[in-house]
Parts: structure tokens; sequence; C-alpha cells
């Protein structure tokens, strides 16, 4: 159980001992081992931690992420602290106020991401996704000669509009798919993808933070107070490579349906997953998480480490040590 996820509103989470103890109302819901932890996620302000775990959990370098009920918000990481990564995040901020390094690197991302919705979408059959791979491939090339940052974020849009649109055409009636859309997402298929980005955002957070740099210095995505834009940069590769693809096969499989959804009184406009559907896609995503892939080198390693990897490979052009970033396609 490589990340812990709490979605039960009442429910206690303390340590005896080296145990971490989940309790509810006097009864215990569940005794899982520290050593067996690498991160945690508080979902919902229901969800109550004692201050010696929280601390235990610091002290191990274990981060906790708080976000609301329905995982479709983060609202914060906590970690032990940054400040024995100050030269590193000396060396980031001037790299990302350099315009030619940080095209380089979000061209690198973007490109790599591009290849993976291609190589997704051709694995589906669909007759739609013949369009969106010449479309995907035109703005791959485009995107090879981009100057600015926003003709790399132009070619990034052209081609998640054709993939969306290939998407539309095969799930506008059976799940009323009409595009990917958030705050809030307006239909089942959006929520399952919008829920799986935040569990993912979770993983690169995590990553980010564990190479010392600082998760909210980005260059594709532009640096606003509250958005981890760096994370957000690094995340983009893995969209299709884990949560598109584990979304279809949720689908594939009937393992979520279109009806396994909740609308607010307060929000007719807000579609979210329920807690069946939530807890479905949380296993399955650990599991792919914990699935190996074959790196360039011929290793196989969790999907969980690769991102780690991608993660350090950021560290390392920042520090000087590594020219070039290459984004993970297999």
């Amino acid at each position: 159980m490589p990340t812990l996820y709490i979605q039960e509103q009442g429910a206690t989470v303390r340590k005896s001992g080296q145990q971490v103890i989940i309790s509810k109302a006097g009864k215990t819901l569940e005794t899982i081992p520290l050593h067996k932890i690498d991160q945690v996620v508080l979902m919902g302000r229901g969800v109550q931690m004692s201050t010696a775990l929280l601390v235990d959990l610091l002290a191990r370098d274990i981060p906790v992420m708080l976000t609301n009920q329905r995982g479709s918000r983060h609202y914060a990481t906590l970690t032990a602290g940054p400040s024995r990564f100050g030269p590193l995040r000396i060396q980031q901020i001037a790299r990302v106020a350099d315009s030619a390094w940080a095209l380089e690197l979000a061209r690198a991302q973007i490109a790599a991401k591009l290849a993976n919705q291609r190589g997704l979408i051709a694995t589906t059959g669909w007759a739609a996704a013949n369009t969106a791979i010449s479309q995907i491939d035109g703005a791959i090339a485009g995107l090879a000669q981009a100057t600015t940052m926003d003709t790399v974020r132009g070619y990034e849009g052209a081609a998640a509009a054709s993939y969306f649109g290939a998407w539309r055409t095969i799930f506008q009636r059976s799940w009323n798919f009409q595009g990917r859309a958030f705050y809030p997402p307006p239909d089942p298929l959006n929520a399952m993808l919008s829920f799986g980005y935040t569990l993912l955002l979770h993983d690169v957070l995590t990553a980010v933070q564990f190479t010392g740099l600082d998760p909210y210095l980005g260059t594709f995505h532009v640096t606003e107070t509250g958005r981890p834009s760096l994370a957000l940069d690094l995340m983009e590769e893995f969209r299709p490579l884990i949560v598109d693809r584990l979304v279809l096969d949720l689908i594939a499989s009937g393992a979520i349906t279109p009806t396994m959804v909740e609308r607010p009184i307060d929000r007719p406009d807000a579609v979210y997953l329920a807690a069946n559907a939530r807890r479905t896609l949380i296993d399955r995503y650990e599991a792919l998480m914990q699935q190996t892939t074959r790196l360039p080198t011929g290793e196989q390693t969790p999907f969980r480490r690769v991102v780690l990897l991608q993660a350090q490979a950021v560290a390392r052009m920042v520090r000087g040590e590594q020219a070039r970033y290459t984004g993970y396609t297999p």
C-alpha cells in the first residue's frame, strides 16, 4: 500500500507503536504497518489525523496530502520542509527565468505527451482515431519548430482538441461526453478523468518534492499563486499513459458506469464520482502505478518510480548535469 487514501468521513487516523490505526465511532476499520506507506492522502474535512502520527510521518519523509472529499481539489501537501535544497532552488529560479531553457524543457515534455496520446488512441481501434492521429502528428511536427511558449501551448491545445474529439465521437451518447471540461466536471467521464488526474498529481508532487525542486516554479504552466506549475508540467506526459488508459479500461470492463456519480444539490451543473466509484478508481490506479514498465535501458520498473526518475531528470537539467530532457514514451 504505497499510498494510503482515507475518504471515510468521521474517520480518525492515529498511530499505535509502528501501526497506523484507522477508526470510526470507536471501531477499528483498518490497521496498516507504517513501513508499508509511502504517502497519505486525507480526503475531506471530516477525516482527522493525530499530531503524533503526523509528526512521525513527516520525520520519515512521508508526505501528507489534503484534498476535498471528492478528490477534485488539492489543498496542500505537508512535508518536513525543503530548506536543505536551497542551492538547487536558487538554480531552478534562474533556469525558469531563462526563456530558452524553459522553452526547451516544455517542448520536450509536451512532445512526450503528444506521442503518448497518439500511442494510446492508436490502440483503440476507433474509426475516429485515424483523424485524431493525423492531427496529432501535425502538432508534433509543428511543436518541434516552436520558438515561443505560446506556440507550444497552441500545439498542445490543438492535439488535445483532436484527441478528445475522438473520445467525444465514441462516448457522447453513452457518457454524455462533449469534450474535456472541468471546474466542475459536467459528466461522468470527465469526473473520472478529473479524479484520476488528482491522484496522479499527488504522485508527481511527491516526486518533485523528493528531488528538492520547487513544485510551484514551472515552465509550460504559468507560475501563479497556489498553482504547482512544475508538477503540472511533469504530469503532462503521464496523463495519457496512466489516467486516460485507466479510464478507458474501467469503461471497457464496466467497473465504473455512468450511473455511479453524485450531483450536489448546490451545484446542479457538477458531476462527481460516487464513493464506490472513487474507491474502484483508487484501487485500479494503485495497481497500475505498481505495474512494471520498460525503461529505455531495458530495465523493468514500476510506473511510480518512472515518475520519480523523470523528476530527477529535471533536477539534473537544473543543475547543468544533463543537457536535454527526454520524456517517457514506452
